[in-house]
Protein backbone atom coordinates (compact mmCIF):
# COMPACT_ATOMS: atom_id res chain seq x y z
CA UNK A 1 0.00 0.00 0.00
CA UNK A 2 2.98 2.62 0.70
CA UNK A 3 4.60 1.59 -2.45
CA UNK A 4 1.19 2.27 -4.38
CA UNK A 5 1.10 5.24 -2.41
CA UNK A 6 4.41 6.60 -3.08
CA UNK A 7 4.39 5.98 -6.95
CA UNK A 8 1.01 8.21 -6.99
CA UNK A 9 2.69 10.93 -5.24
CA UNK A 10 5.19 10.82 -7.68
CA UNK A 11 3.31 10.62 -10.80
CA UNK A 12 0.64 13.65 -9.09
CA UNK A 13 4.66 15.31 -8.42
CA UNK A 14 5.71 15.17 -12.09
CA UNK A 15 2.21 15.82 -13.92
CA UNK A 16 1.84 19.07 -11.28
CA UNK A 17 4.97 20.15 -11.89
CA UNK A 18 4.27 20.93 -16.10
CA UNK A 19 3.44 24.58 -14.87
CA UNK A 20 6.85 24.98 -13.50
CA UNK A 21 9.67 26.27 -15.18
CA UNK A 22 11.01 24.51 -17.73
CA UNK A 23 14.29 23.89 -16.82
CA UNK A 24 13.32 23.03 -13.22
CA UNK A 25 11.90 20.13 -13.91
CA UNK A 26 10.03 17.23 -11.00
CA UNK A 27 11.45 17.25 -8.05
CA UNK A 28 14.23 14.58 -7.38
CA UNK A 29 13.08 11.35 -5.83
CA UNK A 30 15.36 9.12 -3.85
CA UNK A 31 16.34 6.90 -6.80
CA UNK A 32 16.75 3.39 -5.86
CA UNK A 33 17.31 3.85 -2.00
CA UNK A 34 14.72 2.14 0.36
CA UNK A 35 12.86 4.25 2.66
CA UNK A 36 11.18 3.15 5.24
CA UNK A 37 9.02 4.53 8.32
CA UNK A 38 8.70 8.31 9.33
CA UNK A 39 11.43 8.84 6.70
CA UNK A 40 9.70 7.87 4.01
CA UNK A 41 6.26 9.68 5.39
CA UNK A 42 8.53 12.75 5.28
CA UNK A 43 9.95 12.24 2.12
CA UNK A 44 6.13 11.38 0.44
CA UNK A 45 4.22 14.42 2.53
CA UNK A 46 7.28 17.14 1.15
CA UNK A 47 6.48 15.32 -2.80
CA UNK A 48 2.78 16.20 -1.92
CA UNK A 49 3.81 19.69 -0.98
CA UNK A 50 5.52 20.26 -4.10
CA UNK A 51 3.47 18.80 -6.49
CA UNK A 52 0.65 21.49 -5.02
CA UNK A 53 2.68 24.45 -5.13
CA UNK A 54 5.48 23.45 -7.55
CA UNK A 55 6.63 27.06 -8.14
CA UNK A 56 7.12 27.68 -4.56
CA UNK A 57 11.02 27.24 -4.01
CA UNK A 58 10.51 26.80 -0.08
CA UNK A 59 9.34 23.24 -0.67
CA UNK A 60 11.95 22.28 -2.90
CA UNK A 61 14.40 23.48 -0.03
CA UNK A 62 12.99 21.22 2.53
CA UNK A 63 12.84 18.22 0.45
CA UNK A 64 16.73 18.85 -0.23
CA UNK A 65 16.87 18.54 3.53
CA UNK A 66 15.38 16.08 4.12
CA UNK A 67 17.24 14.04 1.12
CA UNK A 68 20.26 15.52 2.79
CA UNK A 69 19.52 14.65 6.85
CA UNK A 70 18.65 10.84 5.87
CA UNK A 71 21.64 10.30 3.77
CA UNK A 72 20.26 11.32 0.21
CA UNK A 73 23.35 13.59 -0.79
CA UNK A 74 23.08 13.47 -4.04
CA UNK A 75 18.99 14.24 -4.49
CA UNK A 76 19.43 16.61 -2.22
CA UNK A 77 22.14 19.06 -4.66
CA UNK A 78 19.13 18.42 -7.12
CA UNK A 79 16.08 19.91 -4.89
CA UNK A 80 18.64 22.63 -3.79
CA UNK A 81 19.32 23.31 -7.13
CA UNK A 82 15.73 23.67 -8.04
CA UNK A 83 15.18 25.78 -5.35
CA UNK A 84 17.65 28.25 -6.65
CA UNK A 85 16.59 28.27 -9.70
CA UNK A 86 13.09 28.95 -8.42
CA UNK A 87 14.25 32.25 -7.00
CA UNK A 88 16.11 31.04 -3.28
CA UNK A 89 18.64 33.37 -3.60
CA UNK A 90 19.87 33.29 0.38
CA UNK A 91 23.58 32.34 1.48
CA UNK A 92 22.03 29.41 3.40
CA UNK A 93 20.69 27.45 0.76
CA UNK A 94 23.70 27.71 -1.29
CA UNK A 95 25.99 26.66 1.72
CA UNK A 96 23.45 23.62 2.25
CA UNK A 97 23.96 23.03 -1.78
CA UNK A 98 27.42 22.93 -1.43
CA UNK A 99 27.57 20.61 1.32
CA UNK A 100 25.10 18.20 -0.46
CA UNK A 101 27.85 18.35 -3.37
CA UNK A 102 30.89 17.97 -1.55
CA UNK A 103 29.26 14.39 0.27
CA UNK A 104 28.34 13.49 -3.39
CA UNK A 105 32.09 13.45 -4.23
CA UNK A 106 31.89 16.73 -6.59
CA UNK A 107 34.18 19.12 -4.48
CA UNK A 108 34.57 21.56 -7.30
CA UNK A 109 30.73 22.45 -7.95
CA UNK A 110 30.61 22.44 -3.94
CA UNK A 111 33.53 25.04 -3.61
CA UNK A 112 31.54 27.00 -6.52
CA UNK A 113 28.57 26.66 -4.27
CA UNK A 114 29.82 28.01 -1.31
CA UNK A 115 31.82 30.91 -3.25
CA UNK A 116 28.25 32.17 -4.07
CA UNK A 117 27.11 31.91 -0.81
CA UNK A 118 30.24 34.32 0.44
CA UNK A 119 29.33 36.83 -2.16
CA UNK A 120 25.07 36.72 -0.89
CA UNK A 121 26.34 37.16 3.40
CA UNK A 122 30.14 37.84 3.43
CA UNK A 123 29.70 38.15 6.76
CA UNK A 124 29.17 33.88 7.47
CA UNK A 125 32.27 32.79 8.58
CA UNK A 126 31.19 29.06 7.94
CA UNK A 127 30.73 29.64 4.07
CA UNK A 128 34.49 30.31 4.76
CA UNK A 129 35.90 27.42 7.13
CA UNK A 130 34.17 24.60 6.13
CA UNK A 131 34.91 24.39 2.67
CA UNK A 132 38.77 25.34 3.94
CA UNK A 133 38.69 21.73 5.70
CA UNK A 134 37.39 20.30 2.52
CA UNK A 135 40.53 22.00 0.74
CA UNK A 136 42.73 20.94 3.43
CA UNK A 137 41.72 17.57 3.23
CA UNK A 138 42.42 17.45 -0.64
CA UNK A 139 45.58 18.91 -0.13
CA UNK A 140 45.27 22.03 -0.89
CA UNK A 141 46.40 23.67 2.58
CA UNK A 142 47.22 27.00 0.19
CA UNK A 143 43.74 27.70 -0.74
CA UNK A 144 42.64 26.24 2.47
CA UNK A 145 44.62 28.84 4.52
CA UNK A 146 43.30 31.72 2.87
CA UNK A 147 39.51 30.62 3.61
CA UNK A 148 40.69 30.17 7.34
CA UNK A 149 41.97 33.56 7.09
CA UNK A 150 39.33 35.00 6.16
CA UNK A 151 36.81 33.63 8.66
CA UNK A 152 39.61 34.79 11.30
CA UNK A 153 38.99 38.45 10.10
CA UNK A 154 35.08 38.41 9.83
CA UNK A 155 35.23 37.26 13.69
CA UNK A 156 37.86 40.17 14.30
CA UNK A 157 35.37 42.15 13.04
CA UNK A 158 32.56 41.52 15.89
CA UNK A 159 34.82 42.61 18.48
CA UNK A 160 35.22 39.53 20.65
CA UNK A 161 35.70 35.54 20.14
CA UNK A 162 32.63 33.59 18.62
CA UNK A 163 31.77 30.28 19.05
CA UNK A 164 32.53 28.32 16.18
CA UNK A 165 36.29 30.57 16.35
CA UNK A 166 38.12 26.87 17.38
CA UNK A 167 37.25 26.51 13.49
CA UNK A 168 39.24 28.48 11.72
CA UNK A 169 41.93 28.94 14.01
CA UNK A 170 42.35 24.97 14.00
CA UNK A 171 41.87 24.77 10.07
CA UNK A 172 44.69 28.02 9.98
CA UNK A 173 47.39 25.71 12.10
CA UNK A 174 46.60 22.24 10.60
CA UNK A 175 46.87 24.82 7.31
CA UNK A 176 50.20 26.44 8.38
CA UNK A 177 51.76 22.94 9.38
CA UNK A 178 50.88 21.66 5.93
CA UNK A 179 53.10 24.56 4.56
CA UNK A 180 55.63 23.60 6.89
CA UNK A 181 55.54 27.10 9.10
CA UNK A 182 55.00 25.32 11.94
CA UNK A 183 56.23 28.14 14.21
CA UNK A 184 53.36 30.73 12.29
CA UNK A 185 50.92 27.64 13.88
CA UNK A 186 51.69 28.15 17.59
CA UNK A 187 50.57 31.35 17.97
CA UNK A 188 46.97 30.41 16.89
CA UNK A 189 47.37 27.80 18.45
CA UNK A 190 48.44 29.17 22.08
CA UNK A 191 45.63 31.71 21.91
CA UNK A 192 43.27 28.62 21.31
CA UNK A 193 44.27 26.71 23.86
CA UNK A 194 42.98 30.10 26.83
CA UNK A 195 40.26 29.69 25.02
CA UNK A 196 39.29 25.94 24.71
CA UNK A 197 40.27 23.33 27.27
CA UNK A 198 40.23 20.18 24.71
CA UNK A 199 42.93 17.67 24.40
CA UNK A 200 42.72 17.85 20.08
CA UNK A 201 44.38 21.84 20.73
CA UNK A 202 46.73 20.59 23.24
CA UNK A 203 47.73 17.51 20.26
CA UNK A 204 48.21 20.28 18.02
CA UNK A 205 49.97 22.41 19.76
CA UNK A 206 52.39 20.34 21.30
CA UNK A 207 53.08 18.73 17.29
CA UNK A 208 52.78 22.43 16.12
CA UNK A 209 55.92 23.43 19.23
CA UNK A 210 58.00 20.13 18.12
CA UNK A 211 58.04 20.48 14.73
CA UNK A 212 58.99 24.52 15.54
CA UNK A 213 61.75 23.40 17.47
CA UNK A 214 60.42 24.64 20.76
CA UNK A 215 59.78 21.77 22.52
CA UNK A 216 61.58 17.81 22.60
CA UNK A 217 58.50 16.52 23.28
CA UNK A 218 56.86 14.34 21.04
CA UNK A 219 53.22 14.94 19.89
CA UNK A 220 52.02 11.05 19.80
CA UNK A 221 48.30 9.92 20.02
CA UNK A 222 47.12 9.00 22.84
CA UNK A 223 47.38 5.57 24.23
CA UNK A 224 43.52 5.65 25.36
CA UNK A 225 42.03 6.41 22.01
CA UNK A 226 41.49 8.59 18.97
CA UNK A 227 41.81 12.11 19.08
CA UNK A 228 38.93 13.80 17.96
CA UNK A 229 38.79 17.48 16.90
CA UNK A 230 35.92 19.50 18.47
CA UNK A 231 32.66 20.54 17.22
CA UNK A 232 31.59 23.66 15.60
CA UNK A 233 28.42 25.42 16.49
CA UNK A 234 26.55 25.82 12.76
CA UNK A 235 23.07 27.54 12.98
CA UNK A 236 23.05 26.48 9.26
CA UNK A 237 23.62 22.74 9.73
CA UNK A 238 21.12 22.73 12.36
CA UNK A 239 18.30 23.09 9.88
CA UNK A 240 19.32 20.10 8.70
CA UNK A 241 20.04 18.10 12.13
CA UNK A 242 16.61 18.97 13.01
CA UNK A 243 14.85 17.40 9.40
CA UNK A 244 16.49 13.95 10.67
CA UNK A 245 13.82 11.66 10.31
CA UNK A 246 13.60 7.39 11.80
CA UNK A 247 14.68 6.56 15.03
CA UNK A 248 18.31 6.96 14.46
CA UNK A 249 17.74 10.29 13.35
CA UNK A 250 15.85 11.29 15.96
CA UNK A 251 18.45 9.82 18.01
CA UNK A 252 21.39 11.84 16.71
CA UNK A 253 19.28 14.92 17.01
CA UNK A 254 19.05 14.76 20.44
CA UNK A 255 22.23 13.88 21.15
CA UNK A 256 22.95 17.09 19.38
CA UNK A 257 20.69 19.02 21.19
CA UNK A 258 21.91 17.57 24.81
CA UNK A 259 25.63 18.30 24.63
CA UNK A 260 24.94 21.67 23.17
CA UNK A 261 22.72 22.16 26.53
CA UNK A 262 19.45 23.25 23.92
CA UNK A 263 17.39 20.97 27.08
CA UNK A 264 14.21 22.14 25.94
CA UNK A 265 14.59 21.45 22.09
CA UNK A 266 16.04 18.21 23.30
CA UNK A 267 12.63 17.36 25.63
CA UNK A 268 10.54 18.62 22.24
CA UNK A 269 12.52 15.95 20.05
CA UNK A 270 12.36 13.32 22.71
CA UNK A 271 8.69 13.86 23.23
CA UNK A 272 7.47 13.19 19.81
CA UNK A 273 10.08 10.10 19.50
CA UNK A 274 8.57 8.63 22.08
CA UNK A 275 5.31 8.92 21.01
CA UNK A 276 5.50 7.12 18.24
CA UNK A 277 8.69 4.33 19.91
CA UNK A 278 7.21 4.45 23.82
CA UNK A 279 8.93 1.41 24.28
CA UNK A 280 12.30 1.96 22.84
CA UNK A 281 14.72 1.51 25.52
CA UNK A 282 17.78 4.40 23.85
CA UNK A 283 14.72 6.63 23.81
CA UNK A 284 14.26 6.10 27.16
CA UNK A 285 18.06 7.16 28.27
CA UNK A 286 18.11 10.22 26.10
CA UNK A 287 14.96 10.77 28.49
CA UNK A 288 16.86 9.97 32.07
CA UNK A 289 19.91 12.05 30.56
CA UNK A 290 17.70 14.96 29.82
CA UNK A 291 16.69 14.25 34.01
CA UNK A 292 20.08 14.42 35.01
CA UNK A 293 21.16 17.24 33.29
CA UNK A 294 18.15 18.89 34.73
CA UNK A 295 19.60 17.55 37.85
CA UNK A 296 16.35 15.75 38.46
CA UNK A 297 17.76 12.83 40.06
CA UNK A 298 14.18 10.83 40.91
CA UNK A 299 12.93 11.05 37.30
CA UNK A 300 16.80 10.55 36.14
CA UNK A 301 16.23 6.88 38.22
CA UNK A 302 12.49 5.95 37.41
CA UNK A 303 13.17 6.79 33.65
CA UNK A 304 15.96 4.03 33.96
CA UNK A 305 14.12 1.90 36.06
CA UNK A 306 11.33 1.87 33.32
CA UNK A 307 14.11 1.09 30.15
CA UNK A 308 15.40 -2.37 32.38
CA UNK A 309 11.53 -3.53 33.08
CA UNK A 310 10.93 -2.88 29.12
CA UNK A 311 14.69 -4.39 27.84
CA UNK A 312 16.29 -6.64 31.64
CA UNK A 313 19.15 -7.26 29.04
CA UNK A 314 20.15 -3.73 27.96
CA UNK A 315 23.79 -2.94 29.24
CA UNK A 316 23.54 0.55 28.54
CA UNK A 317 20.34 0.91 30.53
CA UNK A 318 21.36 -0.94 33.58
CA UNK A 319 25.06 0.58 33.36
CA UNK A 320 23.49 4.31 33.49
CA UNK A 321 21.15 2.87 36.46
CA UNK A 322 24.33 1.98 38.04
CA UNK A 323 25.34 5.82 37.76
CA UNK A 324 22.34 6.91 38.26
CA UNK A 325 22.23 4.58 42.05
CA UNK A 326 25.29 5.63 43.00
CA UNK A 327 24.68 9.97 42.50
CA UNK A 328 21.62 9.40 44.90
CA UNK A 329 23.76 6.70 47.57
CA UNK A 330 22.62 3.60 47.28
CA UNK A 331 26.41 1.91 46.51
CA UNK A 332 24.46 -1.75 46.86
CA UNK A 333 21.99 -0.78 44.07
CA UNK A 334 24.96 0.75 41.61
CA UNK A 335 26.54 -2.07 41.77
CA UNK A 336 23.97 -4.52 41.27
CA UNK A 337 23.34 -3.07 38.31
CA UNK A 338 26.84 -2.47 37.41
CA UNK A 339 26.98 -6.42 37.20
CA UNK A 340 24.24 -6.64 35.18
CA UNK A 341 25.66 -4.04 32.44
CA UNK A 342 28.81 -6.91 32.42
CA UNK A 343 26.09 -9.84 32.14
CA UNK A 344 24.22 -8.33 29.39
CA UNK A 345 27.65 -7.26 27.75
CA UNK A 346 30.94 -8.83 28.70
CA UNK A 347 32.95 -6.13 26.22
CA UNK A 348 31.75 -3.26 27.79
CA UNK A 349 34.74 -1.61 29.34
CA UNK A 350 32.71 1.65 31.42
CA UNK A 351 30.83 -1.71 33.41
CA UNK A 352 33.73 -3.57 34.65
CA UNK A 353 35.56 0.14 35.14
CA UNK A 354 32.08 0.83 37.14
CA UNK A 355 32.72 -1.83 39.25
CA UNK A 356 36.39 -1.58 39.91
CA UNK A 357 35.37 2.22 41.13
CA UNK A 358 32.41 1.20 43.26
CA UNK A 359 34.21 -1.44 44.56
CA UNK A 360 37.30 1.13 45.49
CA UNK A 361 34.90 3.26 47.29
CA UNK A 362 32.82 0.49 49.13
CA UNK A 363 35.85 -0.67 50.30
CA UNK A 364 37.17 2.50 51.47
CA UNK A 365 40.23 2.37 49.21
CA UNK A 366 39.69 6.23 48.58
CA UNK A 367 40.38 7.20 51.97
CA UNK A 368 43.97 6.56 52.07
CA UNK A 369 46.15 4.22 53.09
CA UNK A 370 46.19 2.23 55.54
CA UNK A 371 47.60 -2.02 56.37
CA UNK A 372 45.56 -5.09 56.09
CA UNK A 373 44.20 -3.49 52.12
CA UNK A 374 45.72 -6.04 50.00
CA UNK A 375 42.30 -8.35 49.15
CA UNK A 376 40.54 -5.25 48.72
CA UNK A 377 42.82 -3.99 46.38
CA UNK A 378 43.15 -7.47 44.34
CA UNK A 379 39.31 -7.43 44.22
CA UNK A 380 39.32 -3.95 43.18
CA UNK A 381 42.16 -4.39 40.57
CA UNK A 382 40.17 -7.24 39.03
CA UNK A 383 37.37 -5.91 37.32
CA UNK A 384 39.46 -2.79 36.90
CA UNK A 385 41.43 -5.77 34.59
CA UNK A 386 38.98 -6.26 32.61
CA UNK A 387 38.30 -2.79 32.14
CA UNK A 388 41.21 -1.30 30.96
CA UNK A 389 42.09 -4.31 28.58
CA UNK A 390 38.85 -3.59 26.70
CA UNK A 391 39.94 0.27 26.74
CA UNK A 392 39.48 3.14 29.02
CA UNK A 393 40.15 6.65 27.85
CA UNK A 394 39.97 9.32 30.44
CA UNK A 395 43.46 10.08 31.92
CA UNK A 396 42.17 10.21 35.15
CA UNK A 397 40.71 6.90 35.28
CA UNK A 398 44.66 5.82 34.08
CA UNK A 399 46.01 7.90 37.38
CA UNK A 400 43.67 6.08 39.33
CA UNK A 401 44.76 2.39 37.82
CA UNK A 402 48.10 3.07 38.15
CA UNK A 403 48.23 4.50 41.53
CA UNK A 404 45.87 1.23 42.49
CA UNK A 405 48.36 -1.06 41.04
CA UNK A 406 51.55 0.51 42.94
CA UNK A 407 49.26 0.08 46.27
CA UNK A 408 49.13 -3.75 44.87
CA UNK A 409 52.58 -3.67 44.58
CA UNK A 410 51.87 -4.64 40.82
CA UNK A 411 54.99 -2.13 40.36
CA UNK A 412 56.27 -3.35 36.05
CA UNK A 413 51.92 -3.11 35.18
CA UNK A 414 51.91 0.41 37.35
CA UNK A 415 55.02 1.97 35.56
CA UNK A 416 53.60 0.76 32.18
CA UNK A 417 49.95 2.65 32.99
CA UNK A 418 51.65 6.12 34.61
CA UNK A 419 54.69 6.29 31.87
CA UNK A 420 51.86 6.84 29.17
CA UNK A 421 50.45 9.22 30.90
CA UNK A 422 53.42 11.67 31.25
CA UNK A 423 53.88 10.84 27.87
CA UNK A 424 50.40 12.45 26.73
CA UNK A 425 51.22 15.59 24.59
CA UNK A 426 49.86 17.77 27.69
CA UNK A 427 51.84 16.14 30.45
CA UNK A 428 48.69 13.80 31.26
CA UNK A 429 47.62 14.46 35.08
CA UNK A 430 50.12 16.06 37.10
CA UNK A 431 49.86 13.57 39.56
CA UNK A 432 50.75 10.95 37.50
CA UNK A 433 54.06 11.91 37.53
CA UNK A 434 54.36 12.11 41.70
CA UNK A 435 52.90 8.51 41.11
CA UNK A 436 55.20 7.34 39.00
CA UNK A 437 57.94 8.53 40.69
CA UNK A 438 56.98 6.68 43.77
CA UNK A 439 56.81 3.57 41.32
CA UNK A 440 60.70 4.26 40.46
CA UNK A 441 61.07 4.53 44.20
CA UNK A 442 59.13 1.43 44.78
CA UNK A 443 61.73 0.00 42.60
CA UNK A 444 64.78 1.07 44.35
CA UNK A 445 65.40 3.37 40.98
CA UNK A 446 65.93 6.19 43.08
CA UNK A 447 67.63 7.96 39.90
CA UNK A 448 64.52 7.95 37.75
CA UNK A 449 62.17 8.58 40.84
CA UNK A 450 63.78 12.12 41.39
CA UNK A 451 64.47 12.95 37.64
CA UNK A 452 60.75 11.87 37.23
CA UNK A 453 59.39 14.27 39.70
CA UNK A 454 61.80 17.08 38.53
CA UNK A 455 60.79 16.57 34.98
CA UNK A 456 57.15 16.66 36.49
CA UNK A 457 57.85 19.96 38.53
CA UNK A 458 59.15 21.69 35.54
CA UNK A 459 56.05 21.03 33.61
CA UNK A 460 53.62 21.66 36.31
CA UNK A 461 55.71 23.96 39.15
CA UNK A 462 52.59 23.97 41.60
CA UNK A 463 52.51 20.26 42.36
CA UNK A 464 52.50 19.76 45.78
CA UNK A 465 53.34 16.08 45.60
CA UNK A 466 56.20 16.89 43.46
CA UNK A 467 57.81 18.84 45.72
CA UNK A 468 57.26 16.66 48.77
CA UNK A 469 59.18 14.05 46.92
CA UNK A 470 62.03 16.22 45.28
CA UNK A 471 62.39 17.96 48.95
CA UNK A 472 62.24 13.90 50.81
CA UNK A 473 65.57 13.49 48.44
CA UNK A 474 67.28 17.05 49.26
CA UNK A 475 67.01 15.42 53.06
CA UNK A 476 68.39 12.19 52.41
CA UNK A 477 65.43 10.51 52.78
CA UNK A 478 64.45 8.39 49.68
CA UNK A 479 62.25 6.24 51.17
CA UNK A 480 59.24 5.83 48.60
CA UNK A 481 56.07 7.13 50.60
CA UNK A 482 53.03 6.20 48.47
CA UNK A 483 50.73 9.35 48.01
CA UNK A 484 47.15 9.01 49.04
CA UNK A 485 44.52 8.77 45.95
Amino acid sequence: MKSLRWLLVLCWSMSACDSAPPDVGPPPSPGEQMLGGEVMEAVTAQLEAVATNPSDPAHRRTLGMLYLANGMPAAAAMAFEQAIELGDATAATYYLLGIAMEMSGNLDQALMAMAQGRQLDPSARQLCWRPGFWLLEDGQADRALALFEQAGVLERQTGRPQADGAAWRIGQARSLMDLDRPEQAVPVLEELDNLLDHFYVDYLLAQARRRAGLSNATATQASTGAIEAPSYPDPWWDEVSDAQRGLDGRIARIDELLDASRFSEASSVINQARARWPRDVNLLNRQSELHRRQGDTKAWVRALKQAVRIEPTHAPSHYNLSIAHQQSGDLDAALNHAYQAVAANESMASGWLQIGRLVVRMRRLDQGNSPGQEQAIAEALAPLDRAFALGVESPNEHLMYGHLLLRGNRLDDAQRVLARLTERPDGGPPKSWAVLSEVYAAQDDHESALKTALMGLNRFPQQPELIRIINRYRLGRPTSETPDS
